[in-house]
């Protein structure tokens, strides 16, 4: 039995969702993703794994990045100027809270990722269920 063959079937799969993903499907994967690292961060830190909680932190900075980049800075407006914002203070406070091996600061940002990402969610969801497809903020990822 091949030992690689479940991590190739994996990310097959993964591509597969992403290249049929709505843009709002995929801001939510994208925030999965970063809770999902988040939690193992703080686990690390709580047993003292520095390796681990380095890595982790470096994969939540990626998507968040990932996320600006994803914004329509001409034409989302406010909307994409608050969410600018909110973006560059999840990475100062990850990777202060990372130096600082403070987990609590890490579960904050958790929450808060994992309460837009039920926005995210629920855009998608709409979206899904609208014909027109008008429910979703205009201007902010495409």
């Amino acid at each position: 039995m091949n030992p690689n063959y479940g991590g190739a079937a994996a990310n097959q799969y993964l591509m597969q969702q992403i290249n049929g993903a709505t843009p709002e499907h995929i801001m939510f994967m994208l925030l999965e993703g970063a809770q999902k690292f988040l939690i193992q961060a703080v686990a690390a830190i709580r047993r003292r794994d520095i390796a681990t909680r380095a890595r982790m932190v470096n994969r939540v900075s990626s998507i968040v990045e990932e996320l600006a980049i994803r914004l329509d800075h001409e034409g989302g407006g406010e909307l994409v100027t608050n969410l600018t914002r909110i973006y560059d203070w999840w990475l100062k406070e990850l990777f202060d809270a990372s130096q600082k091996n403070q987990a609590e600061r890490l579960e904050v940002l958790e929450r808060q990722i994992a309460e837009m990402k039920a926005a995210w969610a629920e855009l998608d969801q709409r979206q899904g269920t609208s014909q027109q497809g008008g429910l979703a903020p205009q201007g902010m990822v495409g």
